[in-house]
């Protein structure tokens, strides 16, 4: 069978079971030359793939890869799949590091280390620090440090804990903001993500309110504050921190706040 005429099944069974879009998803399990003849073994292996895919599974989890600010990562059940609303938080992170000599960043939740690894290849003058209170996830994001071939120092424990009587010219922060209640009528895809990375509390602000009580004894003078938030929580998170600049995404929906000290 050709890889295109694969792909074009795949795609149709995609499309049955409800994939938002088959054909991204189809492209993505059989990425190479479409007009490839494909051999017994490597069917057998794209149908492994496929059958991942339909039972729910995440396509990045399906590949363990996704891509971030034009960098591939390694990604599994351990971590949150990197999104590319939070490239606007990387963005203003990376135009507020590059007008310093050797700025000092912190990636808080780091996740799969997509926000901090991204800052230590794209400006390699910054020191970077990521965080995170899962050891599968720091596990995550040292296989990541590796496969981007750059320097980052990885700790492990609760938000600021590993950085005790350190300061940091940058803190960037994609903090889990989901409310509990919503996490069961989100998508069944973002149900296979760990729920530790997506539980924000009750009402959905419940690392914002840690994060406000203690981030000012970590951040340098003159340094910046950078937090996703969900599309709605804008003026209830500035209203924790005092104020702060929204940006907005590329879909125009508010998506982080800066706050400078």
């Amino acid at each position: 069978m050709l890889a295109i005429a694969w792909r074009a099944q795949a795609a149709r069974r995609l499309e049955a079971a409800g994939s938002p879009d088959p054909m991204a998803d189809a492209r993505l399990l059989s990425w190479g030359d479409s007009l490839r003849e494909l051999s017994p073994r490597e069917e057998a292996r794209l149908d492994a793939l496929l059958a991942r895919r339909l039972a729910g599974e995440p396509v990045q989890y399906v590949l363990e890869s996704a891509w971030f600010m034009g960098l591939e990562f390694s990604v599994d059940r351990r971590v949150l799949i990197p999104r590319q609303d939070t490239e606007t938080l990387c963005e203003a992170a990376l135009a507020f590091l590059r007008d310093r000599e050797s700025p000092r960043a912190l990636d808080l939740c780091a996740g799969s280390g997509a926000i901090g690894l991204s800052l230590a290849k794209l400006c390699p003058r910054s020191k970077v620090v990521l965080s995170d209170v899962s050891a599968d996830a720091c596990a995550v994001i040292a296989e990541n440090r590796r496969r981007l071939g750059v320097e980052a120092e990885i700790v492990t424990g609760d938000l600021f804990a590993p950085v005790e009587g350190r300061v940091f010219d940058l803190i960037a922060c994609n903090p889990p903001y989901i409310r509990t209640g919503e996490l069961d009528t989100l998508q069944a895809e973002v149900q296979r993500e760990p729920r530790l990375a997506l539980d924000g509390g009750a009402d959905g602000l419940a690392f914002y309110r840690r994060i406000a009580a203690e981030y000012a004894k970590y951040l340098a003078p003159g340094g910046a504050l950078f937090l996703e938030i969900g599309w709605d929580e804008a003026e209830d998170v500035r209203a924790l921190f005092g104020g702060g600049r929204v940006l907005r995404d590329l879909s125009g929906r508010d998506r982080v706040i800066e706050i400078r000290e």
